[in-house]
């Protein structure tokens, strides 16, 4: 994936960090853990989009996020949230509820155009969470 440049490149890294840090750095599937590579950084885990990154609405709500490990979220045939969409959808729904399932959806149904004084708000509040999880 093209990694992307300026504030919407920011809001991603920010949604994808706190989307793992929510689930505890580990796979919400497998519960693999990240491990720590040779340059110091938590790696192993991916942040997966419930509904794609083309829906501006719940592009970088966090609750439009879910934290996998490679093979669950692409590489596996037997489950992963791109190779078996539908076992992955009842998954997640039995795991979260009906009432998030829904409030989701109706989010992802609106459109929405942040400006960019909006998305710098918005980043400083993902940064805001992050650091959180800091202390």
């Amino acid at each position: 994936m093209k990694k992307l440049k300026g504030i919407d490149g920011k809001l991603d890294d920010a949604w994808s960090l706190l989307v793992k840090l929510k689930a505890g750095m580990q796979c919400e599937y497998c519960g693999k853990e990240a491990y720590v590579n040779d340059k110091g950084r938590k790696v192993g885990l991916q942040s997966h989009h419930i509904y794609s990154r083309s829906k501006r609405s719940t592009r970088w709500l966090t609750i439009n996020g879910c934290c996998l490990c490679p093979s669950h979220h692409t590489l596996n045939s037997g489950f992963s949230a791109h190779k078996t969409p539908t076992e992955f959808t009842m998954w997640i729904l039995d795991k979260r509820g009906e009432e998030w399932f829904d409030d989701l959806t109706l989010k992802a149904n609106t459109m929405e155009k942040l400006h960019k004084f909006e998305k710098e708000e918005l980043l400083e509040f993902l940064l805001l969470q992050i650091d959180c999880f800091d202390q």
